[in-house]
């Protein structure tokens, strides 16, 4: 019940941040904006990635990636919520461990944009924070546990392209979705233990997305 609360708690907070944020990035000639968006998510911490070195906890696999944003562009700066979806983001078989993990990821967050030449061919930059949602079906041979949910609170930041065409909008960008995760995360410590995690790390989840916006 107590866990509950938090999450009310939070999303309430961040529900009153975007009002804030809504009401000092969209003054009168701001235009709303409705953008459905499609991609790939890639999973795993993306420095261990680069480096080759990806272990049990990061061995995330790459899946596609859909949702929409809802925002408020207005000269140099914007504010949008955004809802993005993975079916099957995260993934981890580990060799030589009786371990068996499929998920699913949602992102639920809000963000501020940075428009430095604001105009037809606009880039940006982003930044912002939200809800993530972990679901995981999970199977160990000493663990008997059929779904596992794990909510955060993370940030993510990035940066992209608008192509602005009359009232449609073309859209790619690239974010990382960062999410802190610990043992205390898991309601069976044995879980924590099998899946490598003995002490928080942080999950870097790469999101490359286009989109197709209409503003309004």
């Amino acid at each position: 019940m107590r866990k509950r609360l938090t999450v009310i708690g939070r999303m309430t907070l961040l529900g009153a941040v975007l009002g804030a944020v809504l009401a000092t990035a969209a003054p009168a000639s701001a235009q709303p904006e409705v953008t459905g968006v499609f991609g790939g998510l890639l999973g795993g911490d993306l420095d261990n990635l680069l480096a080759g070195t990806s272990s049990i906890k990061t061995a995330f696999d790459n899946g596609p990636l859909y949702g929409v944003r809802v925002g408020w562009i207005g000269g140099f700066v914007g504010a949008e919520g955004s809802f993005v979806y993975s079916p099957s983001g995260v993934k981890i078989s580990a060799p030589n461990r009786p371990i068996d993990l499929d998920g699913r990821v949602h992102y639920t967050e809000l963000n501020f944009l940075l428009i430095p030449i604001p105009g037809p061919i606009s880039p940006f930059f982003t930044i912002g924070a939200g809800w993530h949602s972990y679901t995981l079906d999970l199977n160990l041979a000493n663990v008997s546990l059929d779904e596992l949910k794990i909510e955060k609170f993370g940030w993510n930041f990035g940066g992209g392209i608008k192509i602005n065409i009359k009232a449609l909008t073309l859209r790619g960008e690239v974010r990382d979705h960062l999410t802190k995760i610990g043992p205390d995360d898991f309601d069976v410590s044995e879980i924590a233990d099998e899946l490598g995690f003995d002490n928080d790390t942080t999950l870097h989840n790469v999101e490359i997305s286009g989109g197709i916006g209409v503003r309004f």
